[in-house]
């Protein structure tokens, strides 16, 4: 039996955003009919049974690829094996594993940390430590077999940095994509930190392919399963979009520029995640060779031991060393140029592509700060004085006349994160701009309801809007009409783009011109969504005359 998700959300709706109403949602355990068995489909490798859930087919752990255990470990993905006979796909699978920076969305104070663990629920089989046997997608469709309809196939690529993170979190499902705007989308997982991006190969270590890479080869081979089997399931393999937000979006950028990646999808959607270079190789290679050093394993012996080595014992020791020296690296085969620096990737020419930020970033990670209510002008000034020289108090006076509302705490959120968004997402368009394909813009700008909207618009805050699942996580992104209304209106805009490339058709959705890097046409969602053409022009400036840091991390 599963708990009725239904049942519990009306709970909340009844009791409201409140501590009452949330308890009744995170408790209430109701019994439930069972999900139906789906009508068998046929892929290359055998046939799948997954389930019917509310008018739409779901197909839970697909394989795509062998699981990356023993020898496999620390290699590029390999084919997965055929079968004789029927499979179940009707339980999620493992969560890559998990190195998690800083605490849960659990220990976030007042209601902001009931409504964060709402959204982001994970499946009833989740293992919180995730399991390296991981290398699984989930497909929803309206309908099974070749039909005369072919349908958009959106691809989608979770968040969670380079290190942790799901597919088929509550906030994440595609089923009411797939059940309200007849599209297919599939959610992939792969491998992530260590065992995603540890640069062996890199480093000359013998017996070693793909290790720098192989979560991005992962989707690689994730998105080659889409191509040759996706029909199968209504989808058009012609006509794939790829989106994701905050670390999904730096693997949308990143798989913009991968050769093996070409021809296999058609649009893309950043959201958070510009990505304009990569971890160069030499780095990547002193980061492999200090772990070797920690596990006290020489080079030579390398892929004896680390195929038997448990994975505790590896991830302890990548843990120790910090989540952030694991990330996709250049290297000679998988990622042979930084993504979008200096310019975009000629692969990419003919992609249309969506990208964005949230008004206010970097309220997701301050909330939880004792020290960021008492944030003064002079921590502003600091703090802009980093990004600009000299220039921090040119910087919060523009701030400050952008946002005459914004006591000092959320001025800080804009000077450390718009700063960063404006510069990486905006650089990138600029850049994807000088290509044919069109390029499109903008900010996502609603705030969120939680504690009397603490957060504003925070990183993460537009998903349950193009996710179409604001009633999956009412607590999280409100329950008025005014927020239904924004999800149908931001769900069917995306959809729009994957079906067209092209995004403008939405009800309520003005015209939204294409970005160009002189007048940068940025549409600002809210509940009154407009387009604003040279958004943050002060700060733009400032962007623009600062002299390049050579030390500053990839964006």
């Amino acid at each position: 039996m599963k708990t009725d998700f239904n049942l519990s959300r009306r709970a909340v709706l009844m009791g409201g955003a409140t501590m009452a109403g949330l308890a009744v949602c995170l408790n209430l355990i109701a019994e439930a009919a069972p999900t139906a068995e789906a009508t068998p489909v046929s892929t290359t490798n055998g046939k799948l049974r997954g389930v019917m859930e509310d008018g739409v087919y779901e197909f839970r752990g697909v394989r795509y690829a062998q699981p990356p255990l023993g020898k496999l470990r620390f290699q590029a993905p390999q084919p997965v094996q055929s079968w004789t006979g029927e499979t179940t796909a009707q339980k999620y699978g493992q969560a890559a594993v998990q190195m998690r920076a800083g605490a849960g969305a659990a220990a976030y104070p007042g209601a902001v940390g009931p409504a964060m663990t709402e959204a982001y629920k994970p499946p009833a089989e989740d293992k919180p430590e995730g399991d390296e046997d991981c290398l699984v997608l989930n497909v929803y469709t309206r309908h099974t077999g070749p039909t005369g309809k072919k349908m958009p196939v959106m691809v989608w690529l979770h968040g969670g940095g380079f290190s942790y993170g799901q597919a088929a979190l509550n906030i994440y499902r595609g089923h009411n994509l797939a059940k309200n705007h007849d599209v297919v989308t599939v959610g992939v997982n792969h491998r992530l930190n260590v065992f995603g991006y540890l640069g062996l190969d890199s480093a000359g270590v013998p017996g070693f392919d793909g290790s720098a890479n192989a979560g991005m080869a992962d989707i690689v081979m994730a998105l080659k399963w889409v191509r040759d089997n996706i029909a199968q399931f209504g989808g058009d393999p012609g006509n794939v979009t790829i989106f994701g937000q905050s670390g999904g979006g730096g693997k949308v950028s990143i798989l913009l520029a991968m050769p093996s990646a070409k021809g296999l999808f058609h649009k893309a959607v950043i959201q958070s995640g510009a990505g304009l270079r990569s971890t160069p190789k030499e780095t990547a290679a002193k980061t492999a060779g200090e772990l070797l050093a920690k596990l006290n394993i020489a080079p030579a012996d390398a892929a004896t031991k680390l195929a038997a080595m448990p994975t505790a014992d590896i991830l302890a020791a990548a843990t120790a060393m910090g989540a952030n020296r694991f990330s996709p690296s250049l290297d000679d085969k998988w990622l042979t140029r930084h993504p979008f620096d200096p310019g975009a990737p000629e692969q990419a020419a003919n992609i249309p592509l969506m990208i964005g930020h949230t008004k206010d970033e970097q309220t997701l990670y301050n909330v939880g700060n004792p020290k960021w209510a008492g944030t003064t002008d002079a921590d502003c000034i600091a703090a802009a004085d980093r990004s600009f020289p000299g220039k921090g108090q040119i910087a919060v006076d523009a701030f400050k006349r952008q946002f005459p509302d914004y006591p000092p705490k959320y001025i800080l959120m804009q000077v450390t994160g718009t700063v960063n968004s404006l510069r990486s997402h905006h650089m990138l368009a600029s850049r994807k701009s000088a290509q044919p394909a069109p390029v499109f813009a903008y900010v996502f700008a609603h705030d969120l309801p939680p504690d009397n909207f603490i957060l504003k618009a925070p990183h993460t805050s537009e998903l349950p809007y193009i996710m179409d699942n604001v009633k999956e996580a009412p607590l999280f992104a409100g329950a008025t009409p005014d927020d239904f209304a924004m999800g149908k209106m931001m769900s069917a805009t995306w959809v729009s783009f994957a079906t067209t490339g092209d995004p403008n058709g939405a009800a309520g959705l003005p015209k939204w011109p294409k970005f160009d890097p002189a007048k940068r046409p940025t549409m600002f969602f809210s509940n009154k969504s407009k387009v604003v053409e040279q958004p943050y022009p002060e700060i733009w400036k400032l962007i623009q005359d600062a002299p390049p840091n050579p030390n500053a991390p990839p964006l």
